[in-house]
Parts: C-alpha cells; structure tokens; sequence
C-alpha cells in the first residue's frame, strides 16, 4: 500500500486536480465579471502548479509506475507556462466569439492534468490514463462553440479518430504485456535488452509499432494527420493554439521516455519506420502548406511539418537528440503562440475563416502585429538569430552526430520549401495592398500582453537559450538513470 509520502509526491497532479474543481466551484457561483476572475484564477492555479512541482525529484513513486524527476518537472512547467499564456489570450478572445461555456477554464486545467500524467508516467497504463484524461478534456474544448456548426464538426472529428487511436494504443500495450509481462518501462527495458531474438521480441516490436500510432495520431504524424487541418480550423482558436502547442508537447514527452527508456533496446528496428515517417510527415505538411488560403490551415500544416521535424530527433535516439527535441518543443510553443496570438488579435468574431489575404497592408496599418508575426515566421523557417534556428541547428546536429545524413538533408530541404509560405506571409503583410481605411481593431489588452511575451521568448530563446537548454539537459539525465 502506497505511503502518505508517495501521495505526497503526486503534488502536482493532485494539486492541478484540486485548483480545476476549485475554478469549476468558482465559475458556478461567481457573479458580475466572473469570466475574468475565473481566467484569472486559472492563471494562478497553472503558476502555482509549476511552483510545485520545481522542487520535486523522485523516481519510484507507486511501485515505479511514475516519476518525478527531470523530464516530468521541464514538461510540466512548460506545460503550465504555454497553458497560462493560452488562457490569457482567451479572456479577450472568449467575449467576443460569445462562448459562455463555464466549463472552459477546468477543462484546461483537466487537460494540463493529463499532459502532466503523461509526462511522469513509467507505467504504459498510467500513460495512457493520462492521454485519456487530456483527450476528454480537449475532445469537449474543440466543440465548446455550440452554437457553430463547425466546432461541432471538427469536435466529433477529433473524437472519433482519437477513439480509433486510443484503440491503436490499448492493442500495442496488451502485447507489450503478452510479450514481457509487464507495463513497467523499466521491465519492459530490461526484457528488450536481455532477449535480443525470440518470438517474444518480435510481438514486442508489433506492440511498439502500435503504441507508436497513437502517439502518431496526437503529434499529427503521417498518415496519422488527417484530422489536423479541420480540427484546427473548427475549434475556437484558443482551443486550437492550445492544442498546438500544449497537447503536443504533452505526447512527445511521453513518447520520449517511452522511446529512450522502455523500447530503447529495439529502437534499431524501429529506426527505419521512424526515419520514413520523419521524412515523409515533414514533406506532407509542407508541400500541402503550399497551397493553402486560411490561417488556420497553413498553420495546421506547418504543426505537421514541425511533428517532422522532432520525428527526426526521434529517429536518431540519442540523448542529445532527446535533449533537441526538448528544446525544440518550448521554442516551437511560443513560435506559434506568437502566430495565433497575431490570428486572434485581428479577428473580429471568428465565425468567418480567416484568409491569408486578411493580413494584406498590416505591416502598414497595424505594424506592431506585423512585426510579431514576422518575428514568428522568420523563427518557423530557422533564421537566425530567432529561437527557431537554435531549435533546428540543435535538433539537426544530433541526427547528423547519430549518422542520420540522409534524413538531415531532406529535413533541410523542407526547411527551405517551407520558407516559401512563411515569407509568403510576410511578403502578404508589407507588400500587398489592404483596406486603406481599417476599422480601428476592438481593445484587447490580454491577447497583446500574452502576444509580447511570446515574442519576447522567441527572441529571447534565440539569443540567450542557455537557461531552456540546460532545463533539457538536466531532464534527459532523469530520464537516462530511470525509476
């Protein structure tokens, strides 16, 4: 039976479970401007839950079926900073869509719950609670706009693809466990390592090969993409960035330690599988990326371009790589909470797709969020000195040190096709004509301090990265020793 002090350990889980009850109580009995108090007090509750958890190290908690070590506290503060700025940009972005949802603020909390689970779990069940537990919870946030059909459409879209996934993934375990007896990480390590050829190891690799396709489908890998462009385009953009940036980093953190830790071992017969996949997600979105006309959807094709990208860190299955990736994940957060934050700030009610074409003159008529989107473009290519080149250069050297030559060459090759739609934007902004009398934009203060902090990251990662890369350094050695 677990110890008090075993519970004890659990902080942030139980503490980011009690706050989302807390703000749902809040929001139930809240009078007068409750939807900024209750935002508000989301905020306090994800700050609070990463002030937690930065003081905890433990790595065999409940019998090693989680762990509280590096990995777990560099995903979660980074998924309570992403959230917090997500939920910032939704106390001007909610008024004006009129989503009265009160549910909205504890289902973020809830989701950041299970993207915490995933990120410490050791255990493949105890992971895949998690995942569960952030795919309800995003599930109801993409079809929160009851009133729009297409929230509804990209809500039941997202439900049903992932229930397939999910489905993917229960298969992949029970054969993990046919094959090892056992759903620890650590077990199943031991197992790979000692067994290097029996038949028990090829239903091993059959069952990682199925854990691989849910983990696919939440990172938007393909062909697991197909649900990406419309369910970004149908949810309330500030469900959509939220699912960009935290539900995705909430997937690779768990396929990092699932990968580097349980299945590292037998991640020489999956190097192929990955290496295609790398390559071939990063060509999909980009090529598609090409000919896209709405916001939404070139940025739902760019995400899947940048699912490649990490693919390649994966296919490599190195620390350093693990430790890019890590790196990678928090500049590519705030690249696109940067590019979103542009979206939403600019949008008068969301009912109408946004167009590329939208944005013609704004490096005239509103040259502050011209100058924030070029920043957040330039850093999506890789042009130095933006976090997105340290990002790139960082995640690319690993794959070259760990031999992957080929694959580095046709990520670098995406690179530069991908320069041809995010400088399109900029060229859209500075050089095509717009309105020439643009109505004045609605006082949106939130969606402008969260958008400056974003910036000021991208920026701020690129010239002074030191701080993000040693908090990945220190993650991946956690992950290394195990539970």
């Amino acid at each position: 039976m677990p110890q008090l002090g075993s519970y004890m350990l659990l902080a942030p889980v139980i503490a980011i479970s009690i706050w989302a009850l807390v703000v749902l109580v809040a929001e139930l009995f809240s009078v007068g401007r409750r939807h900024l108090a209750v935002a508000w007090l989301t905020v306090v509750a994800l700050i609070a839950t990463a002030l937690i958890t930065g003081g905890i190290d433990e790595r065999g908690v409940f019998g090693g079926a989680i762990a509280l070590d590096g990995l777990t506290v560099y995903a979660t503060v980074l998924a309570c900073a992403l959230a917090a700025l997500s939920v910032v940009m939704a106390m001007d972005y909610l008024p004006t869509t009129g989503i009265e949802g009160g549910e909205y603020y504890p289902l973020v909390l809830f989701a950041v719950a299970g993207v915490v689970v995933m990120a410490a779990a050791t255990d493949l069940i105890v992971m895949f609670l998690g995942l569960e537990t952030m795919s309800i919870a995003v599930y109801v946030l993409a079809g929160i706009w009851k009133s729009e059909e297409k929230s509804n459409e990209a809500a039941l879209k997202y439900f049903l693809l992932g229930a397939f996934a999910s489905a993917f993934m229960l298969y992949g375990i029970a054969l993990v466990y046919a094959a090892t007896g056992s759903t620890l990480l650590s077990e199943i390590a031991t197992y790979a390592a000692d067994v290097p050829a029996s038949e028990g190891r090829s239903v091993l690799l059959v069952g990682a090969a199925m854990l691989m396709v849910g983990f696919g489908f939440k990172v938007a890998a393909v062909p697991f993409h197909l649900w990406t462009p419309d369910v970004y385009e149908g949810a309330p953009t500030s469900v959509t960035v939220f699912m960009a940036t935290v539900v995705k980093l909430g997937a690779f953190a768990a396929t990092i330690r699932t990968m580097l830790v349980g299945f590292e071992a037998v991640s020489g017969d999956l190097w192929l599988a990955l290496w295609i996949a790398a390559a071939v997600t990063m060509t999909v979105g980009n090529f598609v990326a090409l000919r896209q006309t709405g916001i939404k959807r070139m940025l739902a094709y760019s995400s899947i371009a940048h699912s490649g990208y990490l693919l390649v860190g994966l296919a490599a299955g190195t620390p350093e790589a693990g430790e890019a990736m890590l790196f990678y994940l928090a500049v590519y957060g705030v690249m696109n909470l940067g590019a979103f934050g542009v979206a939403m700030a600019l949008s008068e009610d969301d009912a109408t797709e946004q167009r590329l074409s939208d944005l013609a003159g704004i490096g005239h008529s509103r040259p502050v969020l011209a100058i924030a989107m070029t920043l957040c473009m330039l850093s999506l290519v890789g042009i130095p000195p933006l976090g997105g080149f340290l990002g790139k250069l960082y995640l690319f050297s690993a794959a070259l040190e760990a031999g992957l030559v080929g694959l580095v060459i046709v990520a670098v090759l995406n690179s530069a096709v991908s320069a041809f739609y995010y400088l399109g934007v900029v060229r859209i902004m500075y050089f095509d004509r717009g309105n020439e009398d643009p109505q004045p934009l609605a006082s949106r203060p939130y969606i402008w301090a969260a958008l400056a902090i974003s910036v000021a990251a991208v920026v701020a990662f690129g010239l002074m990265p030191g701080s993000v890369l040693s908090g990945a350094t220190v993650a991946l050695e956690g992950v290394l020793l195990g539970p």
